[in-house]
């Protein structure tokens, strides 16, 4: 805001000048100032109503924040989606549902590609088959044989994968859906919690 910055800049300089003799405060010097007040605050409201802004609930103020949406780890682990989760989670916060999903299916789709190679499967364009290999090899998982911790990760990954593969399978061959608050907040809250959830697995193996 250029004009209301230069008005205040000058009616900086004019208080800077009286305020330590308050007797140099002359009748004159006083009309001045309050003139200069009234031009800093009219050059104010023209400059803002030259601009757009947007508001948007506290609760979806962390949308916006400096942290990563899906934590430190899932940051790390998938470097090459950060752009894709940042730019969910300001869409979501600023109401753009449909770009909310869009900006999670490239997500998940790293996601998927990442769970089908820790799982022995090889990614392909076919991704129902793939998702048929993937809960496969899941359920064949057991605790005599790959031990309890891996059984429970593989359990909860299963139950991920079933919200999941229904979000996928419906974006594949709905492409030009329109997507409400509600389903588009609920992909976003599934798509995180997958995402974490298949970090810390890859977090440990790389370790």
């Amino acid at each position: 805001m250029p004009v209301a910055q230069t008005g205040l800049v000058r009616l900086t300089e004019n208080l800077e000048k009286v305020a330590p003799f308050h007797a140099a405060l002359t009748p004159d010097r006083l009309s001045v100032t309050i003139k200069e007040i009234a031009i800093v605050i009219s050059s104010f409201q023209d400059e803002m109503e030259a601009r757009l802004l947007f508001t948007f609930p506290r609760s979806s103020a962390r949308y916006f924040s400096d942290g990563p949406p899906f934590g430190a780890e899932v940051e790390d682990v998938f470097p090459n989606v950060n752009y894709d989760v940042v730019e969910a989670g300001k869409c979501l916060a600023l109401g753009r549902w449909t770009a909310t999903v869009i900006h999670l299916m490239r997500v998940l789709e790293a996601g998927l590609e990442a769970l089908a190679r820790q799982v022995g499967v090889t990614p392909g364009e076919n991704w129902n088959s793939v998702l048929n290999a993937i809960e496969s090899k899941l359920r064949e998982v057991r605790r005599k044989t790959d031990g309890p911790e891996q059984e429970q990760w593989a359990a909860e990954a299963g139950v991920h994968l079933r919200f999941i593969r229904n979000a996928w399978r419906n974006h594949a061959m709905h492409p030009l859906e329109r997507y409400d608050s509600e389903r588009a907040s609920q992909i976003f809250e599934h798509t995180r919690s997958f995402m974490q959830h298949l970090a810390s697995k890859l977090a440990n193996t790389r370790n």
